[in-house]
């Protein structure tokens, strides 16, 4: 990675965490900035405004996206797989995503919410080729949010350990 790579990443790092963590509100140019530990003329180099930044976390989104539907569309497990890769797990690719969350609820963040459905459409090709059922892929990717959503909420939010397996009996106990 090129040392500007390595900033780009490193203002996009500094965006995502101040919105996650202080609201959009708090992802100022200045605040992104210091946080990253770069001039505000560095910042600006890079991205020229708060929609590029937005846009530069919607463009890493893609790429996940994209990486993981050739993935698992090549997975004979995909459904396993996917489901246990729905627990939260604070990574960086699962900040990028509550970022854009975030940040796609304000009207002004149009490609925050564009980048999200791209990961949706991603993650629902590459269940249907997996599984060879558009019904019980888009199945699987709804629960799949559930999981994510209640273990991202931490404490009384977390499933009992054993509910991703007897989700998965469920779930492949169904005739497709």
């Amino acid at each position: 990675m090129s040392k500007g790579e390595q900033t780009r990443s490193r203002l996009l790092d500094a965006f995502q965490d101040l919105v996650i963590e202080h609201g959009e509100r708090a992802g100022t140019l200045a605040a992104t900035a210091d946080q990253a530990g770069v001039s505000k003329g560095g910042l600006l180099y890079h991205f020229g405004s708060k929609d590029a930044l937005v846009q530069g976390l919607a463009d890493r989104l893609e790429v996940f996206g994209a990486a993981e539907e050739g993935r698992l569309s090549r997975m004979p497990d995909a459904l396993e797989v996917f489901l246990r890769e729905s627990v939260a797990a604070d990574q960086p690719l699962d900040r990028t995503y509550l970022a854009l969350l975030k940040l796609g609820q304000l009207d002004e963040h149009q490609a925050a919410r564009d980048a999200l459905v791209r990961l949706d459409d991603h993650f629902l090709a590459a269940l249907t080729q997996a599984l060879g059922d558009a019904d019980l892929a888009f199945l699987v990717l709804r629960v799949s949010d559930g999981i994510y959503v209640r273990t991202a909420l931490g404490g009384s939010g977390v499933l009992p350990p054993d509910s991703v397996d007897r989700i998965l009996a469920l779930l492949t106990s169904l005739p497709r």
